[in-house]
């Protein structure tokens, strides 16, 4: 099984919500035992579209929780990370953060950080920083570990699940040797600005809890605008 299903696996029993609300959404292909392993419902969409499919679930039904796993660090389909954030939307999103697009013969991904030789003559561009767009954008919490801070990861993923509004935990992930260097080589800062959580060459991986705050989410947001415009005649959506 793979060890980020796993790890999902101990977040959702230690989240202590309701499991059968939960629903698993992943532009990231994995096998149909999952769901069995899971004890929950998984729906598989194009890349880059996990987003903008769990927000019409949640509109659809406004009870239900949904775990969004995501791939290519965010950058296929950013646009919907970004208003999502924006307006708040009550979905939980887990970024599997691999520097690389695995299915397209290991083309490195906008955000690798520069130097790592996934490309004939390198990278030099500035990465994506995954917290602090989401922070920027409005997300409610926000942390990142590596896949082997497995109890932390779990535990982050239980306080994600438990918040309400769009709650963003990067996993930085990789082949096991390589993802044993990015262990080692990181510091856990909780409560860091995300500013300075930029992966940089020769620096230290900052892991941690960045972000935890309250915002209106998008549904209540709805039902007071609407309530203000309609009056009575508005039937609220009621979660």
């Amino acid at each position: 099984m793979d060890p980020i299903i796993e790890i999902f696996k101990k977040g959702v029993e230690s989240s202590q919500c309701d499991q059968k609300d939960i629903c698993m959404v992943t532009d990231i292909a994995y096998h149909p035992e999952v769901t069995d392993y899971l004890g929950m419902d998984l729906f598989h969409t194009s890349r880059g579209r996990a987003i903008p499919f769990a927000t019409g679930m949640k509109l659809a039904n406004p009870r239900l929780k949904l775990a969004v796993f995501i791939g290519d660090l965010a950058t296929l389909g950013g646009n919907h990370f970004v208003h999502a954030g924006r307006r708040n939307m009550d979905i939980h999103v887990i970024c599997i953060n691999h520097y690389h697009y695995k299915k397209v013969g290991g083309e490195y991904a906008p955000g690798v950080f520069p130097r790592v030789p996934l490309s004939p003559y390198g990278s030099f561009d500035e990465p994506l920083n995954i917290p602090h767009l989401a922070r920027s954008c409005g997300a409610v919490y926000v942390a990142r570990w590596t896949l082997l801070h497995a109890n932390q990861l779990s535990h982050a993923i239980a306080e994600s699940l438990r918040k309400t509004g769009f709650s963003v935990v990067d996993v930085i992930s990789n082949e096991p040797d390589i993802l044993d260097f990015y262990f080692q080589h990181s510091e856990i800062k909780n409560g860091e600005d995300t500013l300075n959580v930029k992966i940089v060459p020769d620096g230290k991986i900052i892991v941690g809890q960045f972000v935890d705050r309250e915002r209106p989410n998008f549904i209540d947001s709805y039902n007071e605008q609407m309530t203000k415009v309609l009056g009575d005649k508005f039937v609220k959506i009621e979660v």
